[in-house]
């Protein structure tokens, strides 16, 4: 096996591996409480649980087709919406720190005309509000422990590691928006990286055009967002509601199982879990999210079977069911991929004009 063949499984499936091995030591001696809870569980609230876990897609959905409307590139809905459900289950199994899911998001929208600096762009603004949003619900939370807990130990100590790591990147993407030197710098770099990671999956899908291009589509979707930054309250919005619909799946879990909680103990468990969810190494935070969840829930006196069994709940239908779902919409999406005239773009490259993916007089727009 080529070097380079091995490297792409370690890739891939290393990080699976070690979360698999977590989520092992988790749940094998607490077996038992586990099954036992599993089989009392109430299946009206698991099904009101699995309808929040769709509408947090749905609502993911919306916040992509709202940003490509703004930066002035319209898809049909259920596209936009599809390219954003494949796009971040990807993140579920591919730890890359969230380029897998750029990747995939930029790769799926080129195929629709879509040029990747728009899609970065997008990815970006989107990054943002989903970053800024988790920081209030970490803060929220380390705060209503701090009110219920007389000592704070470890959990403040990840509380304020958790916040200073999501604002910290959450202000670094900002920056980027702002700082026409750093983006320059920033954007060769990540657009190395995306396309390394488009290299990894398919040797045949690295993007054709020059960073030059590249470099001026974004800075193009930066100005745009720029000047029309009042309509991006919309874009907040469903970011919030996705991030109400998240925990709603977390809530109908628990009353699934029979626990029922105060509001503030849900959001400190959801809180700390989602802290481990931005680990890079792990996907998804697979394992350690479901530990600091059952740990969490557990010291403030939720049966380490019930959190348990909820945090796997939430993990199955927040994570896994989308993540299978998402292999037949990327079918979908590939089966309606609209027709593209390659010998056209062969023949404008050859005479030095670059068509840049549908870039012209409708300005890269895709009317469905």
């Amino acid at each position: 096996m080529r070097s380079p063949d091995i490297k792409r499984k370690l890739f891939i499936y290393g990080p699976i591996l070690v979360s698999l091995g977590i989520l092992a030591a988790l749940v094998y001696p607490n077996l038992g409480p586990l099954v036992a809870t599993i089989k009392t569980a109430a299946p009206f609230y698991l099904i009101c649980s699995l309808l929040f876990s769709a509408a947090c897609y749905l609502f993911m959905g919306m916040s992509l087709w709202e940003v490509l409307k703004i930066l002035g590139h319209r898809l049909p809905f259920w596209e936009a919406s599809g390219v954003a459900f494949v796009s971040t289950t990807v993140n579920y199994f591919v730890s890359s720190g969230g380029v897998s899911g750029f990747a995939t998001r930029a790769h799926l929208l080129s195929k629709r005309h879509i040029p990747y600096g728009i899609s970065v762009t997008s990815s970006v603004v989107i990054s943002v509000f989903i970053y800024l949003v988790l920081s209030v619900i970490i803060v929220e939370g380390m705060f209503l422990q701090m009110l219920k807990a007389s000592s704070y130990g470890i959990t403040l100590f990840q509380g304020v590691a958790g916040v200073a790591f999501v604002l910290a990147f959450a202000f670094f993407l900002t920056l980027m928006f702002f700082h026409n030197e750093l983006r320059s710098v920033w954007a060769r770099r990540l657009f190395h990286l995306v396309n390394r990671v488009l290299f990894m999956f398919s040797r045949k899908e690295i993007p054709e055009e020059t960073f030059l291009q590249f470099e001026t589509q974004l800075s193009k979707g930066i100005h745009t967002i720029q000047a029309r930054r009042y309509e991006l309250p919309l874009v907040l919005a469903y970011v919030c509601l996705d991030w109400v619909c998240n925990i709603l799946i977390l809530h109908f879990a628990f009353l699934a199982v029979g626990a029922h909680m105060h509001t503030s103990t849900l959001i400190i468990g959801f809180a700390l879990g989602q802290i481990m969810t931005v680990i890079p190494l792990l996907p998804g935070g697979l394992g350690a999210m479901e530990a600091a969840m059952t740990a969490a829930f557990s010291g403030m006196g939720v049966p380490v079977g019930q959190a348990l069994t909820a945090s796997l709940v939430f993990r199955l239908f927040y994570y896994l069911i989308p993540a299978f779902a998402s292999i037949f919409i990327f079918w979908g999406l590939r089966m309606s991929e609209p027709a593209y005239d390659y010998g056209r773009r062969n023949h404008h490259r050859r005479h030095g004009n670059h068509d840049s993916h549908g870039e012209g007089p409708n300005d890269g727009q895709v009317h469905g």
